[in-house]
C-alpha cells in the first residue's frame, strides 16, 4: 500500500499487534477503557489486525468490545487447545538457520513459510478456522474496513485481507493468527498461509495516508530481516505527515501475559492490566481521537 504525500483529512485509523491469547485479552482490556472514556472506536475510517489484533479488531467492528472483555473474566467454552510447549532457544536457532542467506523481506518470509509447512502436529489449520467461526463476534465481514494481515507461505507475500477477496472471516483470522513452527499453515485460495506477527508484530505501515493512526502494540519490536518494525514504521507515517499514537503493553501487563502467552490461564490477568494500563491514559487517547 502505497503512501500518498499527505494523508487525507480527518481519516483515522487503528493498528492492532499480535500477542497470542494473552495479547487478545489485554487488548480487550485497553480497548474497552478508551470506549468507557467516550473513544468512539467504530468512527475509525479503517482497522488492521495481525494475529491477536484480527481477533480484537473484528470483535471493534462487530462492537463487542465490551462483552468480549468481560468474557476474559468468565470465559466461555472453546475448542482452542492450548500448542505443546516449545523450546523458544531451539526454535530461535531453527529460524535463524532457515533465514540465513536469505536475499530480501519476502525471500526471508518465504524461507520461514517452509519450516512452517513441516508442521504436523497439533490442531489442524481447519479446526482453528472452525475455533474462530465459533468464537468471533460474526463469521461475516463488517461492513466498514477491516484488514486482516497474513503471509502466502510458499513465496512470502504479504497481503492484506479484506471484505473484497472473499475469504472467509474465520479463515483470514486464521490464517493471520498461525504462528510459524507453533501451529502448521492455514489454507487460503488453495494457498498456504501464516502469520504470527512474523513480518512484523503490528504492521502499522499498511495505516499509511491517514491522518491520526492510533497503534496498540502488545511489546516493542526489535529490527527483523522480515519487514518492517514498530519503530521504523511510525517514523514513516510521522515523516508522511501522520499523527501516530502508540500505546504499547506497560511492565504490569507484560508481567501478566507470563511465560506462554497462547495460554488460556492468561486471559484474566491480561484483560485486567490492559484495563489498568488503559484506564490511565484514556483522556490522552480521547484527546488525540477527537
Amino acid at each position: 500500500m502505497s503512501q500518498p504525500a499527505t494523508p487525507a483529512a480527518g481519516t483515522r485509523a487503528i493498528v492492532l499487534g499480535g500477542g497470542g491469547v494473552a495479547g487478545i485479552a489485554w487488548e480487550l482490556g485497553v480497548l474497552a477503557a478508551f470506549e468507557e472514556a467516550g473513544v468512539d472506536l467504530a468512527a475509525a475510517d479503517l482497522v488492521v489486525g495481525t494475529s491477536a489484533g484480527s481477533v480484537v479488531g473484528t470483535f471493534v467492528r462487530h462492537g463487542g468490545i465490551g462483552a468480549a472483555f468481560a468474557q476474559q473474566s468468565a470465559p466461555v467454552p472453546t475448542t482452542y487447545e492450548e500448542p505443546a510447549r516449545i523450546d523458544a532457544e531451539a526454535v530461535q536457532q531453527q529460524i535463524g538457520q532457515a533465514l540465513a542467506g536469505a536475499t530480501s523481506e519476502q525471500d526471508a518470509r518465504a524461507r520461514l513459510g517452509h519450516l512452517a509447512q513441516q508442521v504436523t502436529a497439533g490442531q489442524t489449520g481447519e479446526q482453528r478456522v472452525a475455533t474462530f467461526s465459533e468464537t468471533l463476534p460474526s463469521a461475516e465481514w463488517p461492513e466498514r474496513p477491516l484488514g486482516i494481515t497474513a503471509i502466502d507461505a510458499t513465496d512470502g507475500t504479504f497481503r492484506v485481507l479484506t471484505a473484497a477477496d472473499g475469504v472467509p472471516l474465520p479463515r483470514a483470522v486464521a490464517a493471520s493468527c498461525s504462528v510459524p513452527v507453533v501451529w502448521s499453515p492455514v489454507d487460503v485460495e488453495g494457498q498456504p498461509y501464516i502469520d504470527g506477527g512474523m513480518r512484523s508484530a503490528t504492521n502499522a505501515d499498511v495505516a499509511a495516508g491517514y491522518e491520526r493512526v492510533l497503534v496498540i502494540a502488545c511489546g516493542p519490536e526489535a529490527p527483523s530481516p522480515l519487514g518492517p518494525w514498530l519503530d521504523q514504521s511510525v517514523e514513516a507515517l510521522r515523516a508522511g505527515g501522520s499523527s501516530v499514537e502508540v500505546v504499547v503493553a506497560d511492565s504490569a501487563s507484560t508481567q501478566a501475559f507470563g511465560t506462554n502467552s497462547l495460554a488460556l490461564s492468561t486471559q484474566q490477568p491480561s484483560a485486567e492490566a490492559g484495563h489498568t494500563q488503559g484506564s490511565a491514559i484514556a483522556p490522552q487517547i480521547a484527546a488525540f481521537w477527537a
